[in-house]
C-alpha cells in the first residue's frame, strides 16, 4: 500500500477534512504538524489561540491514534522552514503523495507553493483539496465573472450554487490498523503554556461538535432576538473552532439546513440569521481572496489609505485597557482581555469607537484584536474592522458611526453586562452604567476620553475633505 502524508494545518478534525479522508481513501495515512512560534509571533496570533491550536493538536492525535493513524509533531519556526521540513518527513516514510487542505492568505499560499515545489522536484506527488469555507475562493462570481464586493448579492449567489451543488461533508477517514501511540503538543511553545485558556475554551472536535448539537437543538431557536445581547448567552461560541479548524464552515452549514427543513433562506427566521452570519464568514475570506493587498496592510477602498489618521498612543492604551470613560466600549474590551473573545456587537462598537470617534488608523485596532483573539481569523477580523472603519466592503457611506451610549441603551439597557465586566461599576444603577460622567462620576470609573458629538462632527469633517479631493 502506498504511503501517504497528510500535513494539518488549520483543519484539525476528522471530520468533513477532505485532504485526510482522501489519503486514506488510497494509502497508509502519516500525520504531520509543524510547530511555527516565529510566524505565529509574526503574524501577531494571540496567546490563547496558540494554546487552543495545541490543545487541539493533542486531541486530533489522539483520535488518529485510535484509527492506527501516527501524528508527527515537529518545531519548524517559520514558514520559510516548510519546504524543508515536510520534504524530511515525505522521505522519512518514503511517501508517495502528499495532501493538505488550502489556506487563503498570501503568505500561507506563497509557503504551499514552495513546499509544493520542492516536493515535485524530489518526485513526490501533491495533492491540495479546500476545507477551510464552504464554497472554494472564486467560486462565487457575478454573471460576468467578475468578484462580489457587496455582502447581499454575494450572499443570494453563495445561497444559489450552495443549493445547486448541495452541501455534502466527508466522512471521517477509515482505521487502518491497530491504535498507534498518540503524539502529545509540547507543554509550552514559544513560552505559551498549552493549559493557558483552558477553562474557558475546551478545545478539539469533540468539544466543537459538543457545542455545534447543543446550539442547533436549542439556543439556535432565540438566536435571531438574543445574538446582539451581550448579556446573554445569546451565539454559539464556535468561532475558535471555525479558526482553528476542528470544526468546519461546511458541517456548520450542513447542520443549520437539516435543522431548517433543509433551507438556506426563507425558513426558521432565527436559523436563517445564523446561517447568514456563516456567510459573513465566506464573504470575507472570499474578499482576500480576491484581494491579497488586504493582507499587507491595504484598505480594501485603496483610495481610503490616504486618510490623514490621528496618532496617539495614549488614547489607543486607553482604548486598548478599557478605560475609555465609555461603558460599553470599556466593557467590551476587558472581556477581550480577561477571556480571549468579545461578543460580536461590541467588537463592531469598540472598532467604530477607535476608527470613527478617535480616529485611529483601523490596522491598529485590527492587530491589538487578533493578538488578543482566541478565535482571531484573519479575513473576518480584517473585513469586520474595515466594515467598522469604512475603508471595506460595506455599502453604507463612512458617515455610519455607532454611538455607544445609544449601543448600550439598545443591547444592554439594565447593564447587566457593563456591571459584570467592569468592577467600578458594579453597584451603579442601570442609568449610571450608560452615562456615568452624568451622576457626577461612579465607582472610580474614568471621566470620557473625549466628547462624542465633537469628535464625531471632526471624523464627518475629515471624510467630506478627503472625498471631496
Amino acid at each position: 500500500m502506498p504511503q501517504h502524508l497528510v500535513w494539518l494545518r488549520t483543519d484539525l478534525r476528522l471530520l468533513d477534512n477532505p485532504a485526510l479522508f482522501s489519503a486514506a481513501e488510497s494509502g497508509h495515512v502519516t500525520a504531520l504538524f509543524l510547530l511555527t512560534p516565529a510566524q505565529w509571533e509574526a503574524h501577531g496570533i494571540a496567546a490563547k489561540k496558540i494554546a487552543f491550536i495545541l490543545r487541539s493538536l493533542d486531541t486530533i492525535s489522539e483520535q488518529l491514534a485510535e484509527r492506527g493513524i501516527e501524528t508527527k509533531i515537529i518545531l519548524s519556526n517559520r514558514f520559510d522552514d516548510a519546504a524543508h521540513r515536510v520534504l524530511e518527513v515525505a522521505k522519512a516514510i518514503q511517501a508517495s503523495r502528499v495532501f493538505w487542505n488550502e489556506e487563503i492568505a498570501i503568505n500561507e499560499q506563497r509557503r504551499d507553493d514552495a513546499v509544493a515545489n520542492s516536493l515535485s522536484n524530489a518526485g513526490i506527488q501533491v495533492e491540495r483539496h479546500h476545507a477551510f469555507t464552504s464554497l472554494p475562493p472564486g467560486s462565487v462570481r457575478k454573471p460576468d465573472a467578475s468578484p462580489y464586493s457587496v455582502f447581499t448579492p454575494f450572499k443570494r449567489r453563495w445561497i444559489s450554487l450552495s443549493i445547486d451543488r448541495g452541501i455534502h461533508t466527508f466522512p471521517a477517514p477509515k482505521g487502518q490498523g491497530p491504535t498507534v501511540a498518540a503524539a502529545k503538543a509540547p507543554d509550552t511553545v514559544g513560552g505559551i503554556a498549552k493549559t493557558l485558556g483552558s477553562e474557558d475554551w475546551p478545545a478539539g472536535e469533540r468539544e466543537a461538535l459538543k457545542l455545534l448539537d447543543r446550539f442547533i437543538d436549542s439556543a439556535v431557536n432565540d438566536y435571531d432576538s438574543q445574538r446582539d445581547l451581550p448579556d446573554l448567552a445569546g451565539t454559539s461560541k464556535l468561532s475558535p473552532h471555525l479558526a482553528a479548524g476542528t470544526l468546519s464552515a461546511n458541517h456548520c452549514i450542513k447542520a443549520a439546513y437539516v435543522r431548517n427543513g433543509h433551507r438556506l433562506s426563507g425558513g426558521n427566521p432565527n436559523i436563517d440569521t445564523w446561517i447568514s452570519e456563516l456567510v459573513w464568514r465566506e464573504f470575507y475570506n472570499h474578499i482576500l481572496a480576491e484581494h491579497p493587498r488586504l493582507a499587507m496592510g491595504r484598505a480594501f477602498k485603496p483610495e481610503t489609505d490616504a486618510l490623514p489618521w490621528y496618532h496617539s498612543s495614549e488614547q489607543l492604551e486607553r482604548w486598548q485597557r478599557g478605560e475609555t470613560g465609555f461603558p460599553f466600549v470599556d466593557a467590551g474590551m476587558r472581556q477581550l482581555n480577561a477571556t480571549g473573545w468579545m461578543h460580536n456587537r461590541l467588537r463592531m462598537v469598540t472598532a467604530q469607537f477607535l476608527a470613527k470617534h478617535l480616529f485611529l488608523d483601523w490596522r491598529l485596532g485590527e492587530a491589538y484584536f487578533m493578538s488578543q483573539l482566541v478565535d482571531g481569523d484573519f479575513a473576518a477580523n480584517n473585513g469586520g474592522w474595515q466594515w467598522s472603519a469604512s475603508t471595506g466592503t460595506d455599502a453604507v457611506p463612512y458617515f455610519r458611526i455607532f454611538n455607544p451610549v445609544r449601543q448600550a441603551e439598545r443591547f444592554d439597557p439594565q447593564g447587566t453586562f457593563v456591571r459584570r465586566m467592569i468592577p467600578e461599576l458594579a453597584e451603579a444603577s442601570p442609568k449610571q452604567t450608560l452615562e456615568p460622567w452624568k451622576f457626577g462620576g461612579v465607582g472610580g470609573y474614568p471621566e470620557p476620553m473625549i466628547d462624542l458629538g465633537a469628535a464625531r462632527d471632526r471624523t464627518l469633517a475629515i471624510w467630506k475633505q478627503a472625498k471631496a479631493t
